[in-house]
This record gives structure tokens, C-alpha cells and sequence, in this order.
């Protein structure tokens, strides 16, 4: 008789596996080539839009879009996916920092700390991570000539980060204010001790730091909020009275989850979580460093929790996204890429060395899973999509308002009374809606909806501009909604035109009010571009690495995006069979390649 295995899956937001190639090949990721020496490894196409939100959603349920993705912060449910086969067969699965768009379906289901990508802060969040400063100039507000997204109202660059506070100074010493994002502000005391040292207070708590010295975690309370905060001492010059002093993001156990007894079981074993880090993973922002330290830390917490829940309580599934990865390649890539107009070989070496410490970071973790796993858990490592190079920045709007079908305001977003088409913020950027007059400000009828479409797909397919290369399309591929079943998408949600960028090319806006224009900003991106876009150095394409009982050793699936390739969904399918569950109404199939004959 099979003997269902349990599932651990960490997934890493962007993992590239040319990367992955690459640093093993240099030798630097030795617990992550062992999963491949030893596992099944293939690579895996995303669907659009390109990112984690419908990616990782795709990747776990076993289902195409048109079955598993409704949009962000709406869950599919009634489709028999993974997560509701293992409901009904009685088993539990614990989703831990995944992605807010899929809740687990069981009464016995955890959900902690969702990746939240709303408007506003996190339910969870008491404060957000930011650092302190005598000297707000090391961190100028810099006027920002153009903008990624189509755009959306909600959080979209994750990796910027922007809490900056000034730090006063007193005649006994410095004052700190956190401010609390209900409002309130606790008071922070810097008294110094030594030429070298400071004595923080907060509340009747105390630390004396040094520079570079972490405190410990210090408890708050503010009301009826409770929650810990920890402090580094980035700088301390007493001759030139300057601080910088990094804060913690701030959460609350109680509002982690649905699960409180578990949620302060991990936090009491494992310390408070953090979903963010207060610096940027890049090498050009004054202690930069510190993102892979707090990136660790969150990491640490992830793999920890994750033998907890599958060793020691009842889960039989454990899945995470951890984000520090897809940090580097969005700030450093376009650096490092020969095929990037921001390349020089001069500097290659450093931002590489930025992507390659991040791997590292996530080498060590794997390497704490294999050390701690149970003999029947399979160890998963994937991504959900790669990156590549941004070279021209393509403001969608503009091109629907130049054939009549939007009209903008003074800002350039779409006017909704006024547009017979426009994006939703929740759908990712690559689906466009005809304004139907069923919704209240709907202005087309549903007699002229087609006409409509049309007339996008015609704005879509006929777009091109002249580059150094010679004449580019813009758009690599647009389908009306009734043809676009071959890209996995269906439904009553779906957009009545389904489009995706070439590579190199991206969403977003410039204050010149362009429809095209060159990147004047390096940078890397995946989810507005063509899954299957390339150079070669990186890709958009995602990875998944299996590893344990049921999984053939050293067994490879074979990518070639002209002739075969495998999909997220199969991923879930996989899980499936590994988990003992029958995998006939998942649109996904099984990976059979890397598995064990008993399992297939």
C-alpha cells in the first residue's frame, strides 16, 4: 500500500534557474545542488500575468487561472483544487507568508501572516519596519521621472522602502518616535553610555547598543495592541552627534492568523515574525547589508516553523514564499545582465555578488530542511517566475485612450464613467475589462461588446515602435477572452482581452505623459512580460526542485519552450499523487518523470 508523504514547499519569489545554475556551478550553493543532485528538478512556464499573485495560486492548487485565480484577496473555492481534495480526504495544510490570494479551505487549516499587497498596512502590522536618523539627507527624496504598474492603486514594488524619521537631538541625548499605524507613537530615548555605545530606552524596556549590535526583542504595548520590536545601531558618531538607528517592523501574534494557539506557539519558540525588511536589497542604499540579515531572520523563522508544523502537529502540507530573491533581481539585475542597456562590465561583479549573498541566505535555510525534515516529507524549492531586463516603459492607458476607448484624467489614469475599457487593479495589468453597462457606471452595451473587444485587440496588435534593433511590437500576444482558453484563462472573471508585453518591455508611466519610451531607471521585472522571455543570462521562467521519499534521484523533465514545456499547475498535480490524492480534477499533470513508480 502507498504511504501518502507529507509536502514542505518553499517557495522563493523569483527564483531564477539560470542563477540557480550558475552559483552552483561556482560551488557557493551546496545544500540546494544537493536537492538537485538527489531530487527531480524542472523547469516551469508561469501564466500571465507573471508574478506570484496568480503564480504561486496556479502552482498549489493544481489549477490553469480560469479555475484557481479570481484575483487578489479573493480566493477560488468550488473547484475541487488541491487544497479542497485534501479537505475532503481529511488532511491539513498550513499556508505560512503565501500569497493573500488562496486561503486554505479546512476548519483545521492554518493561515499566517499573508503576503499583503492591499492598500494600507497589514492586519498583522503594529508598525513598519523603518530606520531613524539625525541625518534625513543620506536618504534623498529624489523626484521620480517614471513609474512601473498600469498603474495600481495598491502596494506594487514591495522591495521600495521609504520610512525614514528623524531622530531630535536633546542635551542628554536623542528622541525617537515609532510611529504606530493606529496612530499612536511610542517614544524612544537614546542616552549615550560611551564615546562608542548608546543606552536605548522604550517604555521600561532597555538596551546599550554599539554599531552593529542588534538588541534583543523588546516587548510594546500600545492600547489594546501588543507586539515586539527590535533595534540595530547603524551609526553613532558622538564628536558629529549623528545616529542612524534601524527599527523592526512590528507585529501582532494575535492578529497573525486564524489559529491564535499556534500562531503564539511559533512566536514563543521562534521569536516574533517579521513580512518586512526596513532596507532595500541594494547595494546602492546606505546599509543595504541589513536586508539580508532581516531577510534571514524572516527565512530562519519560515524553515522553523515549518518543521514544527509537519513534525510535531497535524499538517500534511506546508507552503511559504520568501521574497528577498525577487528583492535583488528587481534592484540589481539590470546591472548584471550583458543585454541590458544599464550593463557595464565594470560593475557587474558587485550587483551579482548582491543576488549571489541572497542565494546564499536561502542555501543555508535549505540546508536547515534537509537537516531537520522527517524521512516522509518531500522537500520542494520553486519559483514562480524569473526576471529579465526592462528597456521600454509602455503606458497602457494611452495606447487604449489613442483609439478612443479611455478617457483620462489630469494624472493619466482612466476616468471609469468616461472609458469603455480599463484594468483592474486585483487582475494583475495584463487583462483588459469592457465597461459593461451592468456594472453602475458601465457605459457599454452588451450588444456592442464584441465591437469593443475588437477594437482593443486591434489597439494591442498593431502597437510597434522603432528601436536601435529595428521595428519591435510592444505586445507579444492579445486574444479576446472567448479565444484565450490556450492561456489557461476562463470564466465570469476573466478580462475580455488577454494581452502580455514582449520581453524587455513594461507597464508604467513617465511624467512626460509618453506611450512608449526607453527606461531611463534600471531595473528587472516579470510580470507585465511574455512567461516564456529570455536572454542568456536570466529568464522569466520558473523552477521547481523536488526532493525525498517518491522522488527519482537525479532525474531532470527536459524545457524547450519551442517544443514542450511544463506548467505551474502540474506542480499541484504532483503534490496530489505525493500526497495520495487523486489528481483527475486539477487541470494540472502530474511531473511522472520524477516520480517513483508507487507514487505515479
Amino acid at each position: 500500500m502507498y504511504n501518502a508523504k507529507k509536502v514542505l514547499v518553499l517557495g522563493v519569489d523569483g527564483l531564477i534557474p539560470e542563477l540557480v545554475d550558475r552559483f552552483c556551478h561556482e560551488g557557493v550553493l551546496p545544500h540546494i545542488d544537493r536537492l538537485r543532485r538527489e531530487g527531480g528538478t524542472t523547469r516551469l512556464m508561469p501564466y500571465i500575468s507573471t508574478w506570484g499573485d496568480t503564480n504561486f495560486v496556479n502552482f498549489l492548487t493544481g489549477q490553469a487561472p480560469g479555475n484557481s485565480w479570481v484575483g487578489q484577496r479573493i480566493s477560488p473555492s468550488g473547484t475541487r483544487h488541491l487544497l479542497e481534495l485534501m479537505t475532503e480526504a481529511g488532511q491539513n495544510c498550513a499556508l505560512v507568508h503565501f500569497p493573500e490570494s488562496l486561503k486554505p479551505t479546512g476548519k483545521n487549516d492554518l493561515c499566517l501572516a499573508p503576503f499583503w499587497s492591499d492598500k494600507g498596512p497589514a492586519p498583522m502590522e503594529m508598525a513598519p519596519a523603518g530606520v531613524h536618523s539625525t541625518d534625513l539627507s543620506q536618504w534623498p527624496n529624489v523626484a521620480q521621472n517614471e513609474a512601473l504598474g498600469w498603474p495600481p492603486s495598491g502596494s506594487l514594488a514591495h522591495h521600495q522602502k521609504h520610512n525614514r524619521h528623524a531622530i531630535e537631538r536633546s542635551e542628554d541625548g536623542y528622541h525617537a518616535l515609532i510611529r504606530l499605524n493606529a496612530g499612536a507613537s511610542l517614544a524612544v530615548t537614546l542616552s549615550p553610555v560611551a564615546d562608542t555605545r548608546l543606552r536605548l530606552t522604550l517604555n521600561e524596556c532597555a538596551a546599550t547598543l554599539g554599531v552593529g549590535e542588534w538588541s534583543d526583542w523588546l516587548p510594546i504595548e500600545a492600547g489594546d495592541e501588543r507586539g515586539h520590536v527590535r533595534f540595530k545601531l547603524l551609526a553613532y558618531d558622538a564628536e558629529r552627534r549623528h545616529v542612524d538607528l534601524l527599527q523592526s517592523q512590528i507585529t501582532m501574534p494575535e492578529r497573525l492568523g486564524n489559529h491564535l494557539a499556534l500562531a503564539e506557539k511559533l512566536t514563543q519558540r521562534h521569536g516574533p515574525f517579521i513580512s518586512k525588511w526596513a532596507v532595500s536589497a541594494d547595494p546602492d542604499t546606505p546599509y543595504f547589508e541589513t536586508s539580508f540579515e532581516e531577510g534571514r531572520y524572516q527565512l530562519d523563522w519560515l524553515v522553523d516553523s515549518a518543521l514544527t508544523l509537519l513534525n510535531e502537529e497535524d499538517f500534511h502540507l506546508f507552503a511559504t514564499v520568501f521574497r528577498l530573491n525577487d528583492e535583488t533581481h528587481h534592484t540589481c539585475l539590470a546591472y548584471c545582465d550583458p543585454e541590458s542597456p544599464f550593463f557595464t562590465s565594470d560593475g557587474q561583479e558587485r550587483y551579482l555578488n548582491t543576488i549571489r549573498t541572497a542565494y546564499q541566505v536561502l542555501d543555508d535555510a535549505v540546508g536547515r530542511l534537509l537537516a531537520g525534515r522527517r524521512e516522509d516529507t518531500v522537500i520542494v524549492l520553486a519559483s514562480d517566475h524569473g526576471d529579465v531586463p526592462n528597456h521600454y516603459l509602455c503606458d497602457i492607458h494611452r495606447r487604449l485612450a489613442a483609439f478612443g476607448l479611455c478617457t483620462l484624467d489630469e494624472n493619466g489614469r482612466p476616468i471609469r464613467q468616461r472609458s469603455q475599457a480599463f484594468l483592474k487593479d486585483e487582475r494583475g495589468g495584463l487583462e483588459v475589462f469592457v465597461n459593461r453597462d451592468i456594472l453602475d457606471e458601465g457605459i457599454v452595451s452588451e450588444a456592442d461588446v464584441a465591437e469593443v473587444q475588437t477594437r482593443i485587440l486591434k489597439a494591442l496588435s498593431t502597437w510597434y515602435i522603432d528601436t536601435q534593433q529595428g521595428e519591435s511590437n510592444v505586445v507579444a500576444f492579445a486574444l479576446k477572452k472567448q479565444d484565450a482558453s490556450v492561456l489557461g484563462y476562463w470564466g465570469e472573471n476573466a478580462g475580455d482581452v488577454m494581452f502580455a508585453y514582449a520581453s524587455g518591455f513594461v507597464w508604467g508611466v513617465n511624467r512626460r505623459g509618453d506611450t512608449v519610451a526607453a527606461v531611463e531607471s534600471a531595473g528587472a521585472n516579470h510580470g507585465p512580460q511574455v512567461p516564456s522571455a529570455s536572454t542568456a543570462f536570466a529568464s522569466n521562467h520558473g523552477l521547481a526542485i523536488l526532493h525525498g521519499e517518491g522522488i527519482l534521484p537525479g532525474s531532470r523533465i527536459p524545457f524547450d519552450t519551442q517544443r514542450g514545456i511544463q506548467r505551474m499547475d502540474n506542480a499541484g498535480a504532483t503534490f496530489a499523487r505525493l500526497l495520495g490524492l487523486d489528481s483527475t480534477t486539477l487541470d494540472g499533470m502530474p511531473l511522472n518523470a520524477l516520480l517513483d513508480e508507487d507514487v505515479r
